[in-house]
């Protein structure tokens, strides 16, 4: 799947794949301790999408559905990763909060999930405020609110909240989520051992998406990858992908796994497949890398001129600006572009620390050094 259709369908995630998979099953007694049988709901998703569908046609003012059926959106786009579900998911929700404004803190959470998405941060933080507000004792709302902080690059007040203990029974969406923010302040260590501890216990639990536990095992890979722990990465990206095939993001670090070996045959082919699910700047980029080191320049060439497609559909957007900064400041092209870029992430980020890192990779391509320090 390639070109403008395709292109319509793709990630919204840019550090780690998206907002953290929450469910509502999100902790588990300590004692738990075999793998569960792993759910291939998303198999049915069209169908579950399509029974809420009709449920809520028969009943307009019921606000349980209208909230789930945002959920089902949202979980589609997860698997899938087309905004139109992200679209829909936030009516739903709105739909679900007038016929129910108080307490509605699932409507609530779907609601911030689809403001993460389209890189909403404020609004989604005002939606899980207002969470807050409605269930106070609500650790899985604590976590996502720590979580948004820190996509704005508010450290310190997300290391606040996540410095709390939370319920008596382990958390995997806590841990996950501590877990990035002892990564994103320079305790890998730390960040291995709790992602690994939150990935065992999602591996555990028979309720959570298939996708969601590909995502846990991704994240594992990631964080091996960063602490120059090939073997592990590699063996965490192919669990993620027997977990969920069609997951673009595990394919996507795999292929960046690949391009850091030179194994250039398996980049190319875990690229392809990531871009052809989602073509994203950043699965293009390697897609391109690999078929120059391969020597087919006209193949690269056409790969490069997708990913100034995608910059021209999704400018509106600008969901993947900082992919895009990114991949033009590594090439020198484009660089008026990608400054533009760089600053339209910086201003819905504030002092994220990848925000600035890749303006300041752009300033440094563009020869402007002293503004990049």
């Amino acid at each position: 799947m390639r070109g403008a259709g395709a292109i319509v369908a793709f990630a919204a995630a840019i550090a780690v794949g998206g907002s953290w998979p929450w469910f509502s099953a999100h902790s588990v007694p300590a004692s738990a301790v075999s793998p569960a049988p792993l759910a291939t709901d998303y198999r049915q998703r069209n169908a579950i999408v399509g029974f809420y569908e009709a449920q809520l046609r028969l009943d307009s003012d019921d606000q349980v559905t209208a909230r789930t059926l945002g959920g089902e959106y949202l979980q589609r786009f997860r698997e899938i990763g087309d905004l139109n579900d992200v679209t829909r998911a936030i009516a739903m929700a709105n739909r679900s909060l007038r016929l129910q404004p108080s307490g509605n803190v699932q409507a609530l959470m779907v609601l911030a999930s689809g403001d993460v998405a389209y890189h909403r941060f404020a609004a989604a933080l005002s939606a899980e405020r207002a969470a807050d507000e409605a269930a106070p004792f609500d650790d899985g709302v604590h976590a996502q609110i720590a979580s948004i902080l820190m996509e704005m690059g508010r450290y310190e007040a997300a290391g606040r909240i996540l410095a709390r203990q939370p319920g008596p029974d382990p958390d995997p969406t806590w841990m996950s989520i501590r877990a990035r923010y002892d990564e994103l302040t320079g305790n890998l260590a730390g960040a291995r051992v709790q992602m690994n501890a939150a990935t065992a216990l999602v591996d555990e639990m028979m309720t959570v998406p298939a996708y969601t536990r590909s995502w846990y095992h991704m994240r594992d890979g990631q964080l091996a990858f960063e602490a120059g722990d090939g073997a592990a990465a590699s063996e965490e990206f192919d669990e993620s992908l027997r977990d969920y095939p069609d997951n673009a993001m595990a394919l996507l670090f795999e292929a960046k796994l690949y391009r850091a070996h030179h194994d250039w045959r398996r980049a190319l082919a875990s690229a392809s497949r990531s871009a052809d699910l989602y073509p994203l700047p950043q699965a293009l980029g390697y897609e391109a890398d690999a078929q120059r080191a391969l020597g087919d320049d006209e193949a690269a060439r056409r790969t490069d001129a997708l990913i100034r497609a995608e910059q021209q559909l999704f400018n509106a957007q600008g969901i993947n600006d900082r992919l895009l900064a990114m991949y033009y400041a590594e090439h020198r092209e484009h660089l008026g572009d990608a400054l533009t870029a760089a600053r339209s992430d910086v201003a819905k980020r504030g002092n994220e620390i990848y925000a600035d890192d890749t303006m300041a990779w752009v300033l440094a391509a563009m020869g402007r050094w002293r503004e990049a320090r």
